[in-house]
């Protein structure tokens, strides 16, 4: 019989099997999945509007041209040679750079995994887009993630930005910060 309370104390002993890298094509299928769980759970913690139907916000497509774009670098965070989080770093004009896709399987919450997947993307901004800051956009309701942003460096810009969908409109602070960057000596 398996004892699930000494299996969740020797996986948190264990050593750190995690891995964040770089996805490639063969991560698209796991990484479409890990999206549509994401956002099929979002009606709760994403925002208070009803989920719209995962399979209609991100296609297996989709998934392909982010990780080969070549201004971005979508990042998979896998253990157990299972995909449990990912996120996008965009370059954008100037030297700033986009966080976005931020998405972390839930029984991986609430670990830390989110602030990791974020500082290698800010990783990746700085040391390949040459970026001295990074932004992201937050739902104008979700004041718990924007304090949880903030506690990661982030700040409030004053912008706000809105996206008409068919049934709703999408209100969004835009928060930012600074990057020092790396100099190779």
């Amino acid at each position: 019989m398996l004892n699930v309370a000494s299996s969740a104390a020797a996986r948190a002993a264990a050593p750190e099997r995690l891995t964040i890298s770089p996805a490639d094509q063969s991560h698209a299928a796991g990484l479409r999945v890990l999206v549509a769980d994401a956002l099929a759970q979002e009606g709760q913690s994403w925002s208070s509007k009803p989920p719209l139907h995962a399979d209609a916000e991100v296609s297996i497509d989709e998934i392909r041209a982010l990780i080969a774009a070549q201004r971005s670098q979508l990042l998979v965070a896998i253990e157990d040679h299972a995909i449990v989080g990912c996120v996008l770093i965009t370059r954008l004009p100037g030297e700033r750079c986009a966080l976005g896709l931020l998405g972390v399987d839930p029984s991986y919450r609430r670990r830390g995994l989110g602030a990791r997947l974020i500082a290698a993307a800010e990783t990746i901004a700085e040391n390949s887009f040459g970026s001295d800051q990074i932004e992201l956009c937050v739902l104008a309701e979700r004041r718990k993630l924007a304090v949880y942003y903030e506690r990661l460096g982030f700040a409030p810009t004053g912008e706000h930005r809105t996206v008409p969908l068919a049934d709703a409109t999408m209100e969004f602070h835009v928060m930012a910060k600074p990057l020092t960057r790396t100099v190779a000596a």
